[in-house]
C-alpha cells in the first residue's frame, strides 16, 4: 500500500519533525571500512584526526577540535565521524549506532545530543557551531570491534534542519 506525502496544515511542524540521516559503512579489514554508497560528505576514523584534517574536511575553522578526536578519544573499539552538512543542521534529536559483525552479533549504542568531550572515549553526537555534525561511538569489546574484518556499521541520526 502506498500513500501520498502529507502536507501539514500547521506550518510549525516543518521545523520540529526530525529528518532521518542513515549512514552505512562496510567493515573491510581490521579498523577499516568503506561507505556502502561512496560519498564525500562523511569522514570516518578509527585513529586520531589532526586539526588541519578536520578544518579541511568541514571547510570551517575549529568547529570541532583535534582534542575531541585525539589518540585517547579514538582508543580501542571506538570510531569517530565528521559529517559535512554544509551548515544545515540545527539540532540533533538522537543518534543510534549499530555494528553488525560478520556472524550477525549486534552491538547498539544510543545517545541524545551532547558535547564531544576532549580526550574521552564515549558515545556522543554534537552539532558544531557551523551546523555540521561530529560523532564518536564506543562500541566496546563485544565483539572485539577493532578486530572485525567483515560486518556493517550503521549510524542513524535524527536531526532538525535550520
Amino acid at each position: 500500500m502506498t500513500s501520498t506525502s502529507l502536507f501539514y496544515w500547521q506550518d510549525q511542524f516543518g521545523k520540529v519533525i526530525p529528518r532521518d540521516l542513515k549512514i552505512v559503512y562496510n567493515i573491510t579489514a581490521a579498523a577499516t571500512s568503506v561507505p556502502v554508497i561512496s560519498n564525500s560528505a562523511t569522514l570516518i576514523t578509527y585513529a586520531a584526526l589532526t586539526q588541519d584534517t578536520i578544518n579541511s574536511f568541514l571547510g570551517t575553522v575549529d568547529e570541532f577540535t583535534a582534542a575531541q578526536f585525539d589518540a585517547t578519544s579514538m582508543g580501542a573499539d571506538t570510531i569517530g565521524m565528521l559529517i559535512n552538512m554544509q551548515g544545515q543542521c540545527s539540532k540533533i534529536v538522537q543518534m543510534v549506532a549499530k555494528c553488525y559483525s560478520a556472524t550477525n552479533t549486534l552491538v547498539t549504542r544510543q545517545c541524545q545530543e551532547s558535547a564531544l568531550i576532549a580526550t574521552t572515549i564515549e558515545t556522543a553526537v554534537e552539532v558544531g557551531a557551523n551546523g555540521n555534525i561530529g560523532v564518536k561511538v564506543d562500541f566496546g569489546n563485544t565483539p572485539d570491534f577493532d578486530g572485525l574484518t567483515a560486518g556493517t556499521i550503521e549510524i542513524d541520526i535524527q536531526w532538525i534542519s535550520k
